[in-house]
């Protein structure tokens, strides 16, 4: 099978920044960890949730508790819920998508992970993280562990690069 990813692309030959360029004082999935990672020349791998009222928010736990000390589901919440919660006890908030492709803004390539979320909250997702992606003008793939958001991505999106995760 002929690959449409060339064998010098970033997503070969670059280490990507698995959160962002996170540290001590730059918490992962968030804003300072994306400027880090970018100052930094490396790719982002990220990650994207809905809430309850569907947004698309850069998060990676189920549980909001060890980012940011809330003991809740991101899905059992509202955006407004979590927009003012501190992300690793920085001043850094969770970023909804739709201002992290603006923030990031083509400056290097995206590798964006559709979570997912094992209430089955999260139908929907891959159309309105496509209809975010379609007027975005850098580089990104997305991947999932979920084949079934993987499907939608494809049938939604079959331009678009993707990849399957598997543990």
């Amino acid at each position: 099978m002929k690959s449409r990813v060339g064998k010098d692309s970033w997503i070969r030959v670059k280490p990507i920044a698995h959160r962002g360029l996170h540290n001590e004082t730059a918490g992962e999935n968030s804003r300072s960890a994306y400027e880090n990672a970018i100052k930094n020349g490396y790719p982002i791998e990220m990650d994207v949730q809905l809430t309850k009222d569907k947004v698309a928010v850069c998060f990676h736990d189920d549980n909001l508790k060890r980012v940011t000390g809330m003991d809740a589901l991101i899905w059992d919440k509202t955006y407004d819920e979590i927009k003012n919660l501190q992300i690793c006890g920085t001043s850094d908030t969770i970023m909804k998508f739709d201002e992290f492709l603006k923030f990031v803004d083509g400056r290097t390539p995206l590798l964006i992970e559709i979570k997912q979320q094992r209430d089955g909250k999260n139908s929907g997702i891959e159309k309105i993280v496509c209809d975010l992606l379609d007027g975005y003008k850098g580089e990104f793939a997305i991947q999932s562990f979920d084949p079934f958001i993987m499907m939608r991505v494809r049938k939604l999106r079959p331009n678009f690069l993707r990849g399957q995760l598997g543990g």
